[in-house]
């Protein structure tokens, strides 16, 4: 999923992901306009707007079924790459509790329990830093409403280009946040394999990563 795009659509009836899936699958011959009457594949998972990266969806009413379960019950690996400000050169395994404020869409991070705060949990290591800003990869023991932009903000380290959770990098200028789904994992629920998928970072991502390291 690019950047910019919702992974379903909202009130705004702009174009999603699930559209684009179903126009995929139509344009391939594996989806018909008389299957739409029955059955509208769509996303398993969600990413945020400005979040680029890999995403899950079911061609099918059983493989939908089968991979919501997956993320359902937490068996399916998920890992991120993000820019972050400062530096950050330990492993770490963070937990905390997160409040979602379901009429701002925004949410906060407690150390102690909360009344409806649901317990989280991040796990993250630094790849490489310029002494001014850090590439993670991240991944999520759980997976909350935007769980990984507040949880390293919490910790003083926002994603560079945030424009909720942190003041955008004035030395580095980006269009939003750097946050990337870059693999997906899980066993197959049927063959028992290990599937892997991955995919590349998106131009926007990749421009900040080269300012970062000529820096």
């Amino acid at each position: 999923k690019p950047a910019g795009m919702l992974s379903q659509q909202d009130d705004t009836k702009e174009p999603s992901m699930v559209e684009y899936v179903i126009g995929y699958l139509l344009e391939k011959g594996e989806l018909t306009e008389e299957d739409l009457r029955t059955f509208r594949p769509s996303v398993c998972n969600r990413l945020d707007k400005n979040t680029s990266g890999i995403i899950a969806a079911g061609k099918s009413l059983a493989g939908l079924q089968e991979l919501s379960e997956l993320f359902h019950d937490r068996t399916v690996h998920k890992e991120y790459l993000c820019i972050v400000k400062g530096v950050l050169r330990e492993k770490k395994h963070i937990k905390g509790y997160l409040y979602k404020d379901t009429k701002q869409n925004k949410v906060a991070i407690y150390k102690q329990k909360q009344k409806e705060a649901q317990p989280i949990e991040t796990v993250y290591e630094p790849l490489e830093d310029n002494g001014e800003v850090t590439l993670l990869k991240v991944g999520l023991i759980t997976g909350r409403t935007h769980q990984i932009r507040v949880h390293l903000k919490y910790i003083g380290h926002p994603l560079v280009g945030d424009p909720e959770y942190g003041k955008r990098h004035s030395s580095i200028p980006c269009s939003g946040q750097m946050l990337h789904a870059y693999r997906l994992s899980f066993i197959h629920p049927k063959s028992k394999e290990k599937m892997v998928f991955t995919c590349p970072i998106d131009e926007e991502f990749d421009r900040v990563l080269h300012i970062a390291r000529g820096k």
